[in-house]
């Protein structure tokens, strides 16, 4: 049996609680900064279920936040890639080494 982390619906799950800390956060007027984190992880719980478009809208709402997050630059390349556009996908992987050169 798969470890509770791994499965399916604990994405859906996660999706879930992080869509309403965002919609809580919106309203309570959370800085630029917690507002993109949720939104980074709210784009893994999707990417996770293989919603690519959905988890590409987060990282890109994200960004507009706060665009100096690495792991928001580093994910949303990583969709990127997956989809076939290498081009804009080097471009983030770059800009999120820029960002954070120690990050392996």
């Amino acid at each position: 049996m798969l470890p509770d982390v791994l499965k399916p619906n604990d994405y859906q799950e996660r999706e879930t609680k992080l869509t309403e800390k965002i919609s809580q956060g919106k309203s309570e007027g959370q800085p630029g900064d917690i507002m993109a984190q949720l939104y980074n992880e709210v784009g893994l719980a999707k990417y996770m279920q293989v919603k690519f478009k959905e988890a590409l809208k987060d990282y890109d709402t994200g960004l507009t936040y706060c665009g100096t997050i690495a792991a928001l630059h580093y994910n949303r390349a990583t969709i990127l890639y997956r989809m076939g556009d290498f081009e804009e996908a080097l471009i983030g992987f770059q800009t999120a080494v820029k960002l954070d050169p120690t990050n392996e």
